[in-house]
């Protein structure tokens, strides 16, 4: 976490909060429809990613790339089980 001004003590504030949503919504992952799991997935991610960037320690972006490759084979996958089950496809990636 940083200890330079407001601007950056919010942004630490709202990237602590993003942390504990994601932490709080295991349950989609767990119980949740594919789509939600995916959601979670694309989710956990993208913070990975923040993080990362956020510390500047570049040694621990193998982790972030690993959730990364992990979101991407969980889409192929459930993309290839609607396919074969004629079920309509995940929703759309999160941007």
């Amino acid at each position: 976490m940083t200890t330079g001004g407001a601007a950056e003590q919010a942004a630490d504030r709202m990237l602590v909060a993003e942390m504990v949503g994601l932490l709080g919504d295991i349950e989609h992952y767990v119980w949740g429809t594919g789509d939600q799991r995916l959601a979670y997935l694309e989710r956990r991610a993208k913070l990975l990613h923040r993080l990362v960037d956020v510390t500047g320690d570049e040694s621990f972006r193998y982790l972030a790339q690993d959730a990364e490759d992990r979101v991407t084979a969980a889409r192929a996958g459930a993309e290839a089980l609607a396919a074969e089950c004629g079920d309509p496809k995940p929703a759309p990636r999160q941007e």
